[in-house]
């Protein structure tokens, strides 16, 4: 389920890693949610509305620069550039309510496309 979106403030993600999981834990229990599909493609990500047809926001692998998940509080997360917005301007997507080991696979699908669209792009590094 989709919570929503916030603005992350400094363009160091290193530096902002650690606030940002502090306003995650602090959404955990946030009762605005919105049941979404999510794709993951080579492109990026497509968040669908329930129906899988509604397409609410889609995110090309350039623009996004973060993914983390929490199993205890069952959260998935990424950062991203919308692309209409300054360079420096930043967004946090955060999805809870999923269940068992759920947000985890979320997060390595959204890795795997990272590794799948690196690897096509750079076929001289495949062993």
């Amino acid at each position: 389920q989709y919570v929503g979106s916030f603005m992350v403030e400094e363009l160091d993600l290193q530096k902002q890693a650690g606030r940002l999981e502090e306003q995650l834990r602090a959404l955990k229990d946030c009762p605005r949610r919105r049941s979404v599909v999510l794709r993951f493609s080579l492109q990026g990500l497509k968040v669908l509305g329930a129906d899988g047809e509604t397409l609410l926001m889609a995110h090309a692998l350039r623009r996004i620069l973060y993914s983390t998940w929490s199993l205890p509080d069952r959260q998935f997360a990424f950062v991203a550039r919308n692309p209409q917005s300054p360079p420096s301007t930043l967004f946090c997507h955060l999805f809870v309510g999923l269940p068992g080991e759920v947000v985890e696979t979320l997060h390595l699908l959204l890795c795997r496309s990272f590794q799948l669209c690196y690897l096509l792009a750079h076929p001289e590094e495949q062993a």
